[in-house]
């Protein structure tokens, strides 16, 4: 579902216009063109906005058709007794003047309009749209597609090493598409971020879910913008936790759940207490501040997308004997020391090795070759000289990077940035660290194992050992395994019955994807691929390609689950093959999105890749619990405060079997 949440610290989107707009274009992410504008209208995106339609349409949107965070003025008049008892309410509401000075003038929008800035003239029309790398050749596809050519957009992609960093430049245009990425490495440099010193019209962050942890420097870049209007596209609000969602509120700057205890002691504790009324209360909150489409969604009975049927199939994978025989010898290891820290109650203390395991076992499950120096990365022992220790640390590191999973840095819970690694044998981004280690001085802890730690004593993997790491690897006699043969099998199959169907072939180890490249190529296949190692312009000439439906095109595509992930448009393919599962149903569910969408006149049929008697079938357990959160909060499934607690300590023993 693409959910879409959207703030503006003031009154004055056009929300009716909108819905009246999306009746008659149906939702892909963002495809909604209105044939009225002026120079501002930026018709391509959700919020198709002209100011002439914004105050003209205010007072039809207070009658209630409103679905803008208004919903907390709305708060405020109905319950305005209730206001006065309740201090903590008004303190949250208050926590900032200027903003509740303006909420008085909600009715009238030109007087907000007024009292925003004296002079009209220096106000920035420009909208800033902020998105994943991987979207950027999408949005700038879209904006071709869907702008008449008689419509002039001053537009300006703020990107690569020569981007144009003159603020009074960039806001003279009416949009600026940059990336997450981008944005946080300029204001990394403190003082020379051109985006941080414009005040913008509108931000809108396009797949929102970028930001979810609020800990996370990326996360900080864009809360700092400064902007009139708040938009937030997600296909997954909610992944993990309800955390999630307080982030992207905190972007929307939703008052009074800006304030995070009022947030906690309202939503947060009672839903995951399990208590019905804070549910009823974060479902009213979603449903106010959402425009929400899924693809069953209807309007005036008719269904607002009609797409071909998807269809999941499970295929179960047996391993070869010598395949099990390495997979039980890691397991049993492993369990005799997980279930040593669950005895000694130090499980989470260890959580670092209990996802070292796991990964090594995923790995396994899909090829041997994929854990050649996992075995040799024992931690550091304590009779290490230094030159030891460090060469120990290093390759513990370089096993979890050259591994090709999506690991996250336990800090800001984001793929890893400039990765370091601890004398304790964690591994985190560097900023992240370098922070703890500056917030605690001077006695610093490890988050993860509470020992502590020292910044000089941080250790960086030269990117030079990584590169002839993966040399090293492709040297290796390449051999078959039970996924590669049944992946084969499937697509050889699919060619005989048509040649022409093209296919993706998804999975988190981009190892993994390059081992498959070598039967590909035996048997003939045309294909092209995408990961997150590959420049913009690369990607953007290997999706074009496997768009393209000229004889000889490529039809497979190998992509790599954290790149293609999200909001790119693969709607070429009709077939996906998982080759192993995610942690995270919601990431899987976006991945499938890419060809079940807008433009796809086929079938499409998923097939996922499970090991028979593996921890990917437990998995499998555990992205139904987590499919269950997300039903909860937009949904009307209720989640009892036992069967939270209780899934979180089952989760590690369901697992390993323990």
């Amino acid at each position: 579902a693409d959910g879409l949440i959207k703030g503006s610290r003031y009154s004055g989107e056009p929300s009716i216009s909108d819905v009246k707009g999306k009746n008659k274009y149906p939702k892909s992410e963002l495809s909604s063109s209105r044939p009225k504008r002026r120079k501002t209208a930026i018709q391509h995106t959700e919020s198709s906005d002209s100011e002439e339609n914004e105050i003209s349409e205010l007072p039809q949107k207070m009658k209630g058709k409103l679905k803008n965070p208004q919903s907390e003025t709305k708060r405020v008049k109905a319950g305005s007794s209730k206001v006065k008892e309740d201090t903590e309410f008004v303190c949250a509401l208050t926590s900032s003047t200027p903003t509740t000075k303006r909420r008085m003038l909600k009715k009238g929008a030109s007087a907000v309009e007024g009292s925003k800035k004296t002079d009209v003239e220096e106000r920035s029309r420009t909208t800033l749209i902020i998105c994943p790398l991987s979207v950027l050749s999408n949005w700038i596809d879209q904006f071709g597609q869907h702008i008449k050519a008689d419509v002039h957009l001053n537009f300006y992609v703020y990107y690569g090493p020569d981007r144009i960093r003159d603020p009074a430049l960039l806001s003279k245009q009416d949009i600026v598409l940059t990336t997450y990425n981008i944005l946080t490495h300029d204001y990394g440099t403190k003082g020379d971020s051109p985006l941080h010193s414009i005040r913008w019209l509108r931000v809108i962050l396009d797949e929102g879910h970028a930001i979810r942890n609020p800990n996370a420097q990326q996360t900080k870049a864009v809360l700092d913008l400064e902007a009139e209007r708040r938009w937030v596209l997600t296909g997954t609000p909610i992944q993990n936790s309800l955390k999630d969602l307080w982030s992207l509120l905190s972007f929307l700057k939703l008052k009074p759940f800006l304030d995070r205890e009022w947030w906690h002691r309202t939503i947060q504790r009672p839903v995951t207490m399990g208590d019905e009324g804070g549910l009823r209360r974060l479902q009213s909150l979603i449903k106010n501040i959402t425009l929400r489409r899924t693809k069953t969604s209807k309007i005036k009975g008719k269904p607002v997308l009609e797409l071909p049927e998807r269809k999941v199939f499970i295929q179960h994978i047996t391993l070869s004997d010598e395949e099990r025989k390495i997979y039980q010898s890691v397991k049993n290891e492993g369990r005799a020391t997980i279930g040593r820290y669950f005895n000694e109650g130090t499980v989470l203390a260890h959580y670092a090795d209990v996802l070292g395991l796991l990964l090594r076992l995923r790995q396994i499950c899909c090829h041997t070759h994929l854990l050649t120096n996992a075995v040799s990365s024992s931690g550091p022992s304590g009779n290490d000289t230094p030159e030891e220790l460090r060469k120990k640390l290093i390759r513990k590191m370089k096993l979890i990077l050259s591994s090709g999973s999506d690991e996250e840095c336990a800090i800001c819970l984001d793929s890893l940035t400039v990765p370091v690694i601890t004398h304790c044998a964690h591994v985190f981004c560097k900023p992240c660290i370098c922070q703890v280690i500056q917030n605690e001085q001077p006695h610093a802890k490890c988050p993860l194992c509470r020992n502590d730690i020292h910044g000089d004593n941080l250790l960086e993997c030269p990117p030079e050992e990584l590169a002839c790491d993966t040399e090293k690897k492709s040297n290796m006699e390449w051999t078959s395994s039970s996924k590669i043969n049944a992946l084969m099998h499937a697509l050889i199959d699919l060619r005989k019955k048509n040649p022409n169907i093209k296919s993706l072939v998804v999975s988190q180890f981009t190892t993994f994807l390059s081992l498959i490249e070598t039967p590909l190529r035996a048997s003939g296949f045309v294909f092209t691929r995408l990961d997150g190692s590959m420049a913009q312009k690369k990607r953007v000439e290997s999706i074009q390609c496997f768009q393209n439906t000229e004889a000889g095109s490529p039809t497979i595509m190998l992509l790599s689950l954290k790149a293609g992930g999200v909001g790119l448009n693969l709607s070429a393919a009709s077939r996906v093959f998982l080759m192993d599962p995610a942690w995270n149903p919601a990431a899987e569910d976006q991945c499938f999105d890419r060809c079940h969408r807008l433009g796809q006149k086929q079938e499409v049929i998923i097939t996922k890749f499970i090991v028979k008697d593996s921890v990917e079938e437990n998995m499998l357990k555990i992205q139904n619990t987590k499919r269950e959160l997300a039903a909860g909060a937009f949904g009307t499934k209720k989640t009892n405060a036992n069967e939270m607690k209780q899934a979180k300590i089952n989760e590690i023993r369901t697992l390993i079997d323990l």
